[in-house]
């Protein structure tokens, strides 16, 4: 299993517990060096609040353990496409390699925004990360099998 693989298992892991409280399974784990600084899991519905996207807290969590807002050595692993909240956030924290398993075009049905890609994004904002889409896709498209939202 390659590094990518790791910790997007990871994220997955944080979906499923997410899934179980009746949130979104949505997940996302920030590494730094090779070790996992911040992982997270969806909150917004328990919470009653936007901002409780996977992605957002773990970056919230990755700028507390490095006292930075600046994360630039790191990269970010997540359960799905970064939505337009989130990948503003991840180029505001200049994180240079995204990685995650769902596309938006992959859940087309429950993802409205699909017409936002993340590599559109990228562009319009003169950010030009690594991204890789993809991985163990198949996984996490088993946590939707269920959803018909």
């Amino acid at each position: 299993m390659d590094n990518d693989e790791q910790f997007i298992k990871v994220a997955i892991d944080e979906a499923k517990m997410a899934k179980v409280t009746g949130e979104w399974p949505f997940g996302a784990v920030i590494v730094r060096n090779g070790e996992i600084i911040a992982r997270a899991a969806c909150t917004e519905t328990g919470t009653k609040n936007v901002l409780g996207h996977a992605e957002l807290q773990a970056i919230n969590t990755a700028c507390l353990a490095v006292a930075s807002n600046n994360l630039s050595d790191c990269a970010i692993y997540g359960t799905n496409e970064p939505c337009l909240m989130c990948a503003s956030a991840i180029f505001q924290a200049k994180i240079p390699k995204i990685t995650f398993a769902l596309s938006r075009s992959d859940l087309p049905h429950l993802l409205r925004e699909r017409k936002l890609r993340i590599e559109d994004l990228a562009a319009d904002a003169g950010y030009n990360p690594q991204i890789t889409k993809g991985v163990l896709k198949e996984e996490v498209l088993e946590l939707f099998a269920d959803i018909k939202k």
